[in-house]
């Protein structure tokens, strides 16, 4: 988390707790020295930049494809890693426009007085389902490929790096989060605790406490 650049990540470890550790550490590390590093926009670009994307979408973008690139880096230094991997949610704040990128099921919700939404769609099996009508949420939040991700920073195959951008007005709220929270706690009762909390700090810890109670 870097307030002051406007950025918010939430990096979820894949392959063993130790592994797992180390390859959300280097995501984050990557995503925020990147963000840092392209303030202004007078330097070279690491890869291809996306004319269809506006700038921050091209920030976080790159950090994403830098950062599983520094993850694979690592597993051929340390083949024992070789199984670690990390899924990613973050966002750039600029005003009102939030720039999101996502790689695996980390999400990003958007919250207010009228409801809670999910703006990103999961990187897994059942939400490929879900969309093509196979399966109903209800039935995706039971299924037992529920926790089968498509997409993973340093799986070694090409990502597919969802970005988009949306405007927020006064009293919207957008959380981020890992399975650890959505495959716990109904989207409802996360937008009911959110709502009955004083801020933001107070909420992020009772979603915690509840994500833990249901585990």
């Amino acid at each position: 988390m870097e307030p002051d650049l406007g950025l918010y990540v939430v990096a979820d470890g894949l392959g063993g707790h130790a592994a797992g550790e180390v390859a959300s550490q280097i995501v984050v590390e990557k995503v925020g020295q990147f963000i840092t590093h392209t303030v202004e926009r007078d330097r070279t670009w690491p890869v291809e930049y996306d004319t269809a994307l506006p700038y921050d979408g091209n920030r976080l973008k790159a950090a994403l494809l830098l950062a599983d690139q520094s993850i694979l880096n690592d597993i051929r230094t340390n083949p024992e890693r070789e199984s670690m991997g990390s899924t990613v949610v973050a966002c750039l704040v600029n005003a009102d426009t939030i720039t999101l990128v996502h790689v695996g099921d980390s999400r990003a919700y958007l919250l207010n007085p009228d409801g809670i939404q999910q703006v990103t769609r999961d990187h897994s099996w059942v939400a490929e389902q879900v969309a093509n009508g196979i399966l109903t949420p209800d039935e995706a939040r039971r299924h037992p490929f529920r926790n089968v991700i498509t997409q993973a920073l340093g799986n070694g195959g090409e990502l597919d790096i969802s970005v988009r951008e949306i405007q927020v007005k006064e009293l919207d709220r957008i959380l981020l989060c890992s399975d650890g929270l959505s495959g716990m706690v109904q989207d409802e009762e996360i937008w009911e605790i959110v709502q009955k909390a004083p801020d933001m700090e107070e909420a992020a810890g009772r979603l915690i406490a509840k994500a833990m109670g249901h585990g």
